[in-house]
């Protein structure tokens, strides 16, 4: 079928198991009928950090965030950073008005999506930076209804917007829409994935798929490529775990957000998604990310991490030991990736293995990876760990918080009863739904993009990481 349209519609924070039983359910009748009847449901594997905002550039770019070099929903750069007060380009949040400055932080050698249309918008995105082609945005009502949202709790109010702007841009004849649906994720956050809240948003969405497909004939809606996806999943939080104080309680002098107005730090602390936190030692070396083998000479630094290892709520952390080897460690054992050879990963194995996966060969084929960790509790581990280190700006350490715990105690307002950020399964595994029918059940986040330049007759660029879906 030849498509001249393509809309794209991303409920954040949709977790492929409740969308699935939903589905099964007969509650998503609307998905079903204007999407499904005629196109593919999909598991989808997200990209680290498992966040709104980095882990929307797979769909916008084709490529991950530590290509991106955007690693995290926080993040602070070592080799830009002088020990004085913070700016733009040494430190960033993407939550509150930094979350503009995301698309200008993309490495500058990637196309958007965007520049594949003539009449391309993005509604309430983060990422809102083009190169070429006009690009319609929405950031003053994005800034207003975020405002009210966030100080009512009416985040459907803020779907609704973005329902009924998909619907009339549709009219307009506008070619790419690129759509946040932020209430799943927002909603989830203040209760729990499967709260009766939470569960009755995703019933609107489908209400709102309906309302903004309805009117179109089966030859409109047939010229419209549509995708609907998910960020990232959420897990249920019962504990908090006060990372920067537990730095304090070792003697360090840390800059967090908010509290980055400091001239005098030794240690940066920055999470994604709460689940999932960077740090970065500012001895001995404080120019580039450091080395297992250099930080860890600090008698600090190393009574730091064994008591983050040592805590019930610490699942592992990974680090690097060298270019391109990378260990994920927890109290019961290590592995260690070995990334020298382009198309194949060393592994080598002490103790037990963190990430779950039996290894049982010395090496695996790259592309096996995530058929090799799928069943697990952290699938596509492997690429999603090489990935994010591929950023200069990802912390010399990463820690990962265990199910029900993160890692962010106070400045979260309102507190946050679910997490995200992190490997787990429930955070990783998305809903893709496509009005196209593929043979794949399947795919990453990061192979929207080829997947839609293929069906609307494009060449697919060779520096981006994400494959044709089958």
């Amino acid at each position: 079928m030849d498509y001249d349209k393509c809309v794209m519609l991303l409920f954040d924070g949709a977790r492929f198991d409740v969308f699935n039983d939903l589905l099964k359910a007969d509650k998503l009748p609307n998905i079903k009928k204007y999407i499904l009847s005629n196109g593919t449901f999909l598991k989808g594997y997200s990209s680290l950090p498992t966040t709104t905002g980095p882990a929307h550039i797979p769909f916008i770019y084709g490529i991950y965030p530590g290509k991106a070099n955007v690693p995290g929903i926080r993040w602070f750069d070592k080799t830009t950073a002088k020990r004085n007060i913070m700016t733009n380009s040494d430190i960033r949040s993407y939550v509150g008005p930094g979350c503009f400055s995301m698309g200008t932080d993309v490495a500058k050698n990637y196309i958007p999506l965007y520049n594949y249309f003539s009449k391309p918008i993005n509604i309430l995105g983060f990422l809102d930076k083009n190169y070429n082609v006009k690009l319609k945005t929405d950031r003053i009502q994005k800034t207003l209804y975020y405002i009210y949202a966030h100080y009512t709790g009416k985040w459907g109010v803020v779907d609704y917007f973005t329902a009924q702007s998909v619907k009339r841009y549709i009219e307009q004849g506008n070619d790419f829409i690129f759509s946040l649906f932020p209430a799943i994720d927002e909603i989830t956050h203040l209760h729990n994935p499967v709260h009766e809240k939470v569960l009755r948003q995703y019933c609107k969405l489908d209400e709102f798929v309906g309302e903004i497909f309805h009117s179109l004939s089966d030859g409109e809606l047939g010229k419209i490529l549509v995708f609907i996806v998910s960020d990232h999943g959420l897990s249920k939080t019962h504990t908090h775990i006060p990372l920067v104080n537990l730095s304090k309680e070792e003697g360090y002098l840390p800059i967090f957000y908010p509290k980055i107005l400091r001239r005098k730090y030794d240690i940066a602390i920055m999470e994604s998604g709460n689940a999932m936190a960077f740090i970065y030692f500012m001895e001995p070396v404080n120019n580039r990310p450091a080395l297992y083998g250099e930080f860890n000479i600090v008698d600090k630094n190393k009574k730091f991490i064994n008591r983050l290892l040592s805590h019930d709520g610490i699942d592992f952390i990974a680090y690097r030991i060298d270019n391109s080897s990378i260990v994920v460690r927890n109290r019961h054992g290590e592995i260690i990736f070995d990334f020298k050879e382009n198309e194949r990963i060393k592994l080598i194995n002490i103790g037990d293995n963190p990430l779950e996966f039996k290894v049982d060969k010395d090496s695996i084929p790259l592309s096996e990876s995530l058929n090799f960790t799928m069943n697990t509790n952290y699938p596509d581990s492997i690429v999603q760990l090489r990935q994010l280190f591929n950023s200069n700006r990802t912390g010399d350490l990463v820690i990962f918080a265990k199910d029900g715990f993160d890692l962010r105690e106070r400045y979260e307002w309102p507190e946050h009863r679910s997490s995200h950020g992190s490997l787990l399964k429930s955070h990783m595994e998305v809903p893709i739904c496509t009005n196209i029918k593929l043979k794949s059940t399947s795919c990453r986040t990061v192979d929207i993009f080829p997947t839609i330049l293929y069906k609307l007759g494009y060449n697919i660029s060779s520096n981006i990481d994400g494959k044709v879906i089958q």
